[in-house]
């Protein structure tokens, strides 16, 4: 009965922290799904579109940024990046050289269960970039400006500007032929020295 009375506790209480974040986000002006869950903790004020994601309290998006569907843990997101379907990024990761990878033997054994835990920094998505369904980015990765990294794809290392990376490691596979950038109202076209 214990347990009973503690999971619905821990349920309301979890619905209510998303709730706020979902909120927060909503009075920034964000383009809300209703199944996204918020930390009320993370930075989403400039994102343009957040879908069916959950998204933890040491993220950070930026300004036109959208997100599909997924998990993201931890991780700085740059402006203007677009993050397909079921990604997985910043995920907590085991000491895989510790006598346990199970937060619960730990415990069991008189340790933390964070004791389990390796300590790696979130991981930095850079602007621009493209970020296919079903990628899992690893923490402590720098994925560059203009980088596009395709569907399925698991990103263990750093990945450099405007190259296309994809498989299980993810691996280069091929450059980007990016053209210049257009000009808009905000960028005029300079004018001609003649």
């Amino acid at each position: 009965m214990l347990i009973l009375c503690k999971n619905i506790f821990n349920l309301v209480a979890k619905k209510l922290y998303y709730a706020v974040g979902w909120v927060k986000a909503s009075m920034y002006g964000v383009e809300l799904s209703s199944a996204a869950r918020i930390s009320p903790y993370a930075d989403v004020k400039e994102a343009a579109f957040l879908g069916d994601v959950v998204i933890g309290r040491d993220v950070s998006i930026g300004c036109g940024t959208y997100v599909n569907s997924g998990d993201i843990s931890a991780a700085t997101i740059g402006r203007y990046c677009s993050i397909a379907y079921n990604v997985l990024i910043g995920p907590t990761e085991h000491i895989p050289d510790h006598w346990t990878t199970s937060p619960f033997e730990a415990v069991v054994a008189g340790f933390t269960a964070a004791s389990t835990t390796k300590i790696s920094p979130r991981p930095v998505i850079e602007d621009n970039v493209w970020v296919g369904a079903n990628v899992v980015v690893l923490r402590g990765v720098t994925i560059h400006r203009g980088a596009i990294i395709a569907a399925g794809a698991v990103v263990t290392r750093d990945v450099p500007s405007n190259q296309i990376w994809g498989g299980v490691p993810a691996k280069f596979l091929r450059d980007r032929d990016v053209p210049p950038r257009p000009c808009t109202a905000e960028t005029p076209v300079p004018a001609r020295k003649e």
